[in-house]
């Protein structure tokens, strides 16, 4: 009879939260749960997206909406 239960994420991986992750080029460490570096990072897309609206205006005419949903990871740039 195979063993249908599942861990929940926690129970497998305590030490996630705090952990720290090797940068692929720079060998720096990344802080994966900053306060500061989320807020940084969510800044810089709301920035990217703003720009990206703007070159399409540009480019394009009209304006440009921004709908970013951080959760499901998505960035959508629509001319309205």
């Amino acid at each position: 009879m195979p063993n249908t239960t599942v861990p929940a994420a926690g129970e497998v991986m305590p030490a996630v939260e705090g952990m720290n992750i090797i940068g692929r080029f720079s060998r720096r460490p990344i802080i994966v749960m900053g306060d500061v570096a989320m807020a940084a990072a969510a800044m810089q897309i709301d920035r990217d997206a703003a720009s990206i609206a703007a070159s399409l205006a540009m480019i394009h005419g009209g304006k440009y909406h921004i709908q970013i949903d951080h959760l499901l990871g998505f960035v959508l740039v629509v001319q309205s």
